[in-house]
């Protein structure tokens, strides 16, 4: 009995070889976007930044955290009366990080104490811009982290690349119920791509530059170059298509 139970099993085995049965997944819940004609539209709206966004500070070492902070609460202090007589009002120039940290002894040199003040800028006039920097940077700031090129008010901006962006999708849609013979249904899926750099919280897209502190000797148009703030958005849509 044994030895006809262990035949069967090795012509079972030699049918069937040793190979685990295949996997057969069954999803009667297709996601929508893959039923029907599914489709994207892209616009593009460029538009002239209103306003510049410095972030900027300084930065000291010492063996004394006292002295550390001393300089660098000196260094922002000039740097602020300086942008101030530069014509930027007081309510556009806000502290925006302090930090003071120990740092550890490297390259021969014994541990001390390192304090970092940064600002934000807000220049209303955008063509003033490098001048405004290259004013901080002669009152002490010794730390240029940025520059960003914004648009304050964008929600009209990106209202009009998604009417943009919708109106290509569906002139796509309409393209394709024409070559291929095909009857649209309506729209059973719509999504849309935040743009990069698209700050919902802030209402506003920025353009960064990244700018050093060496480069305090180069002119005012080398040093920021305005350029233009691009939205782009896009439109994700599946048509129905009944039957």
């Amino acid at each position: 009995m044994w030895r006809a139970a262990s035949l069967f099993l090795c012509c079972l085995f030699a049918v069937t070889g040793c190979q685990p049965a295949p996997n057969i997944v069954v999803n009667p819940n297709q996601d929508v976007q893959s039923r029907g004609l599914v489709l994207s539209g892209t616009a593009t709206v460029r538009v002239k930044p209103t306003l510049v966004v410095l972030n900027l500070g300084a930065s000291f070492t010492d063996q004394s955290p006292v002295k550390a902070k001393s300089q660098t609460e000196a260094a922002i202090k000039k740097i602020v009366a300086a942008v101030k007589g530069s014509g930027v009002a007081a309510e556009e120039i806000q502290t925006t990080a302090f930090d003071l940290a120990r740092y550890d002894a490297n390259n021969n040199q014994p541990a001390g104490w390192r304090c970092s003040s940064t600002l934000e800028i807000r220049v209303k006039d955008v063509d003033r811009a490098s001048s405004v920097l290259e004013t901080a940077m002669v009152a002490g700031a010794n730390q240029v982290n940025r520059a960003e090129y914004t648009v304050e008010e964008l929600q009209a901006v990106r209202a009009e690349a998604r009417d943009e962006a919708c109106k290509v999708a569906k002139e796509k849609a309409d393209q394709y119920a024409r070559n291929f013979g095909i009857k649209l249904g309506a729209p059973i899926y719509i999504s849309e791509s935040t743009p990069y750099g698209w700050s919902y919280g802030a209402n506003s897209m920025t353009q960064s530059m990244i700018n050093s502190a060496e480069r305090t000797g180069q002119q005012s148009e080398q040093v920021l170059s305005s350029g233009s703030v691009e939205v782009k958005l896009v439109v994700h849509v599946t048509y129905d298509l009944p039957k």
